[in-house]
């Protein structure tokens, strides 16, 4: 064991949790995009809409947890973990990266994703934004070797993995290692501690497993305490935002008949 799970789940369920600050962001997310959520071209009602967000909230989440427990297995594995705020482009755009961290004269940095599913476009930025970092690194530690890579944490997509190894095989710099990497490849071939990899996914096996009866729960707009709270602090924190719910344009009408058909919540502010 190298991470116990108490402490692995502990972190994991602060990342996704559903607590007041998640119903009243919920809350921004709708009025600020009403046509996401209405009209005669969305075959899905709000409500149903409501939870593709959240269930797709959970995977950016799910993103963010990793990044975190990584560097946490890093550092646990004895690697001296770096400022992952590394500078700045030639533009000015401030760059920062998921893993950066040091062994002797070795610089590592790992820009993660969950899964390889971009587009063209997508793709080519985000690599564009990888080669940014690395060269940025290459010029802060000029007698340092780099190793840099591309890491897929899903194994089971590899849509753009030609493009990426193309674009890594044209690297120019000297002492600047590139891989492109997917799935338990990272820890066999940076670490080689697979059981790393392994006690990850043993992890999140058995949290998935434990939740397997949990059904998604999303407060009802409106009638439930927590919608109301999210809508008194809306009212005091984005006055813009509430006076634009209630307001009498079409969007916003057909809105409020989804989502507070009875405005219980809303007469009661």
């Amino acid at each position: 064991m190298i991470l116990s799970y108490d402490y692995f789940v502990e972190k994991l369920n602060s990342k996704i949790k559903t607590d007041d600050s998640f119903y009243y962001e919920l809350l921004c997310t709708v009025i600020k995009n009403p046509h996401r959520y209405v009209g005669i071209f969305r075959l899905t009602n709000a409500k149903t809409k409501l939870i593709q967000n959240v269930t797709q909230s959970r995977e950016i989440k799910l993103g963010d947890f990793m990044e975190d427990i990584v560097t946490d297995y890093i550092h646990a594995m004895g690697y001296t973990n770096l400022n992952k705020h590394i500078g700045t482009d030639t533009e000015g755009n401030q760059l920062n990266a998921d893993q950066a961290f040091r062994e002797d004269n070795t610089i590592y940095l790992i820009e993660q994703k969950i899964r390889d599913d971009h587009d063209s476009t997508k793709k080519r930025g985000q690599y564009d934004n990888f080669r940014k970092k690395y060269t940025l690194l290459k010029t802060q530690y000029p007698d340092c070797t780099i190793n840099a890579t591309m890491w897929f944490i899903d194994d089971s997509l590899v849509k753009n993995k030609n493009f990426y190894t193309n674009e890594a095989s044209q690297n120019t710099l000297s002492n600047v290692t590139l891989n492109i990497l997917y799935g338990g490849a990272l820890f066999d071939t940076i670490f080689n501690r697979n059981d790393v990899w392994e006690e990850i996914c043993e992890y999140l096996g058995k949290h998935k497993q434990e939740r397997s009866d949990e059904i998604l729960h999303i407060p009802d707009f409106d009638t439930s305490p927590e919608m109301l709270n999210a809508l008194k602090q809306l009212k005091i924190n984005g006055p813009n935002l509430y006076q634009k719910l209630i307001s009498d344009k079409p969007l916003y009408v057909q809105l409020r008949k989804e989502l507070f058909p009875t405005s219980t919540n809303l007469k009661l502010l």
